[in-house]
């Protein structure tokens, strides 16, 4: 077992291998407790900042393509809770999102981007337009 070190329920390379601290992976919402033999890879990291931020796009893009289908607050968490891909930290020290919750969280928040962002852009093509009208006028 040379160069290997138990973590969790998987088992790790270490430093001296030139791995990565943690690793990211996903299994289903409706599998739980997670096989991990099904367990999905996602990436690896050094740190467990870079490790919580993939796991929380793992999460956004869900989220954001249930938001872009035009479903509610309350259907984008429950495609999410109950048949989304789950992400899961791996490695030691931990590090710990609770995936639910976050999304839970998140949703309003991507909901608020997503109206600014279109309000963003009705605001910019009323300025173009008015901007044409302008031009238009100035050559009349």
């Amino acid at each position: 077992m040379s160069g290997m070190v138990e973590l969790g329920n998987y088992q790790m390379m270490n430093k001296r291998n030139n791995t990565k601290n943690y690793r990211v992976v996903t299994h289903e919402a409706n599998y739980t407790p997670p096989d991990f033999g099904s367990l999905l890879p996602v990436d690896e990291f050094d740190t467990a900042e870079e490790a919580i931020k993939c796991l929380k796009q793992v999460i956004d893009k869900q989220l954001l393509a249930s938001l872009n289908e035009g479903k509610t607050p309350k259907e984008i968490y429950d495609q999410f809770s109950l048949y989304g891909e789950i992400p899961i930290i791996q490695g030691e020290p931990t590090a710990y999102v609770q995936p639910y919750e976050y999304a839970k969280e998140r949703i309003d928040e991507l909901i608020i981007i997503k109206i600014l962002e279109r309000l963003n852009e009705r605001l910019l093509k009323e300025e173009q337009e008015e901007l044409r009208s302008i031009k238009k006028m100035d050559h009349d």
